[in-house]
């Protein structure tokens, strides 16, 4: 046994690569049907090439089958997320499939799928079943080819079930998102949002009259201009609900003769996520009130509000994070997750407040092995930042006082990291290394205020929240400041590249499919985000010295560290030329440089081989530069 095995970082760990990327089975996408016998949901399955499958679960015997036949996938493209992709009719179930993103209709039961639409140019998304007119309701984007981001069309459709013939509901606005129905059948609501607004910055609820013959009338519109309105809902009495931000926490309105008034009781926190996925389901109505799972500076909880003068239930049960909430009677059934288990399908008695787990939520690491995250805030600019740190956790090795700290950043970059169970920052735990997943200003569940921080600030605030965060962990004594690494996928990539521009207090640095070029991004990314920069950086017509000023491309130059790449070539968000140009610069300014480049890879490696090849390549990368550091 060498030095470097008892080293913090060297530990020897049976939790293998294979091991983390096999625990990310995912589920998503919960309908319960009516009589409360079934469950169905989507569940990302990566033994299986990483596809996504339509599972049922015979709710008295607990019998989990999968729908979705071999060699097909269900996954929306629409705005490039995608997110809702399939809807739960009377004996069929309606689902996009990702290889022509059509819509198709399958037996309840299973068997041989069929194709409902064929428009090439099209993509469907968030289908919802309009009983009483023998039709679906959903989201079309539509793709020309070689059409510009500009040139691309959304709207708001609807798919006749007998022949797939598409009719247009409504269209001119930018985004489409959040159709509901009422229960019966009169009145549609749904999200709209115009370039340069993003869904979590300013949208617009639409609602209005639906005739027998299905056409729209009586249309009006919500939102005051700085508010993001998200999930539209219809109680069972016809009443319409929405999620809105205008009093600085997301938090359930009802409308009433055209005004919001929100539900009482409430906790101040935010009730939703940022919508960068159609058709979140983070709420319910019921007969006495509401259930909604929260998220609030770092720590979450599933909440049951039951009016004026009640106080608030809390269901959470040991789980921290919950989404895609559905339910029949006084059953609830939603993703829930926690600091030491895997997500898992559970099934909640409101009444008994009993829990039971129907999928997942499995144990991977217990005891001393397992790391659990503890919620911190730091100052930064006279602010309060905030960030989860795991520390080392091995139940074979000894703890140390000083470990070498890896930051992770998230995605979006309006988005958030939260308190549950990753099995990839556990690889990096198991070995030594403490983690950091920081929740820079600009991150969602901590308010309006604070998400609106990054508003042309990015590359600013998200580095300045990366540098003070090791500098307030070292001041702690909790990290070893000459061993601190710091990662990023996507936005995250981005911030990790600049905050190594911007100080020396990292070691090393990885970019996965990382921004390197923001005025090449304006003009080569999809219409989902090609104004998002707009927000983030400013105009880009009025602003290039910004965007060249911000870029990590252009201060190359003042890295001074080794930095790792990893790259898929199908990358449409981040197009590969980005990381290729980067590392260029790098090499020649005489830095170390690696570039792992996957040729069937897109935005965000969902081949598990992949991912299992990343967690090793990057370890090892790190490993070599703290044997000769």
């Amino acid at each position: 046994m060498s030095f470097h095995d008892l080293s913090p970082g060297f530990w020897d760990s049976e939790f293998s690569a294979a091991q983390a990327v096999a625990g990310l089975k995912e589920y998503g996408q919960l309908v319960v049907d009516k009589d409360g016998e079934h469950l169905y949901w989507v569940e990302y399955q990566p033994d299986q090439g990483g596809r996504n499958a339509i599972c049922r679960c015979e709710l008295a015997s607990g019998e989990i089958r999968c729908l979705t036949p071999e060699g097909l996938s269900v996954r929306s493209s629409v705005h490039e997320y995608g997110g809702l992709s399939w809807c739960l009719l009377d004996q069929q179930l309606a689902f996009v499939n990702a290889a022509d993103q059509q819509l198709w209709l399958q037996p309840v039961q299973g068997g041989q799928p069929q194709q409902l639409t064929r428009l090439p140019e099209a993509r469907f998304g968030q289908p919802i079943w309009d009983w009483s007119r023998n039709r679906l309701i959903a989201v079309q984007e539509l793709h020309e080819d070689q059409a510009s981001p500009e040139d691309v069309v959304n709207r708001l459709v609807a798919v006749a079930l007998d022949s797939g013939e598409v009719t247009v509901l409504h269209e001119g606005a930018d985004f489409y998102d959040g159709p509901a129905l009422s229960p019966d059948g009169r009145q549609l609501a749904w999200i709209c949002w115009m370039h340069p607004a993003q869904p979590w910055t300013v949208t617009t609820l639409y609602h209005a009259s639906v005739d027998a013959a299905g056409v729209l009338s009586t249309i009006k519109t919500l939102g005051n201009g700085d508010e993001a309105l998200t999930q539209p809902k219809f109680a069972d009495d016809g009443s319409l609900h929405v999620i809105s931000d205008r009093e600085e926490w997301w938090q359930i309105y009802r409308v009433e003769d055209d005004e919001l008034h929100p539900l009482v009781g409430q906790q101040t926190a935010d009730h939703c996520a940022a919508p960068w996925q159609l058709g979140q389901s983070s709420y319910l109505l019921t007969q006495k009130g509401w259930i909604a799972g929260i998220h609030r500076n770092g720590n979450g909880a599933l909440q049951q509000g039951q009016g004026q003068g009640s106080e608030l239930r809390d269901l959470s049960s040991g789980y921290s994070h919950f989404r895609s909430l559905c339910q029949v009677d006084q059953r609830l059934y939603c993703i829930a997750s926690s600091p030491a288990r895997l997500p898992a399908v559970v099934e909640v008695d409101t009444d008994a407040l009993s829990v039971r787990v129907i999928a997942g939520g499995g144990v991977m690491l217990s005891g001393d092995g397992l790391s659990v995250p503890q919620a911190i805030s730091f100052p930064v600019k006279n602010e309060q930042a905030y960030a989860l740190f795991y520390p080392p956790a091995n139940a074979t090795a000894s703890s140390c006082e000083q470990p070498p700290l890896v930051v992770f950043l998230h995605g979006g970059p309006t988005s958030a990291a939260y308190p549950v169970f990753s099995p990839k920052v556990q690889y990096w735990t198991q070995r030594g290394f403490a983690v950091a997943d920081l929740n820079y200003r600009g991150s969602t569940g901590f308010g309006r205020t604070y998400r609106m921080r990054l508003q042309t600030q990015w590359g600013v605030t998200d580095v300045e929240d990366a540098v003070a965060l090791v500098e307030f962990l070292a001041e702690q004594g909790r990290i070893n400041p000459k061993q601190v690494f710091i990662r990023g996928g996507s936005a995250g990539g981005f911030t990790a590249l600049a905050a190594l521009a911007a100080s020396d207090c990292f070691t090393a640095g990885a970019s996965l499919y990382g921004v390197t070029d923001l005025a090449a991004l304006a003009v080569s990314t999809h219409k989902f985000e090609s104004r998002y920069l707009d927000w983030l950086i400013g105009d880009p017509q009025t602003e290039q010295a910004l965007y060249r000023e911000r870029s990590p491309i252009t201060v190359a130059d003042k890295i001074h560290c080794p930095v790792i790449f990893f790259q898929g070539m199908l990358d449409r968000v981040v197009p590969p030329e980005q990381t290729e140009q980067m590392a260029k610069a790098l090499k020649s300014n005489g830095n170390r440089v690696e570039v792992h480049r996957y040729a069937d890879e897109y935005h965000g490696f969902r081949d598990p081989d992949v991912q299992e090849e990343v967690l090793e390549k990057e370890l090892a990368f790190y490993r070599t530069l703290m044997v000769s550091g």
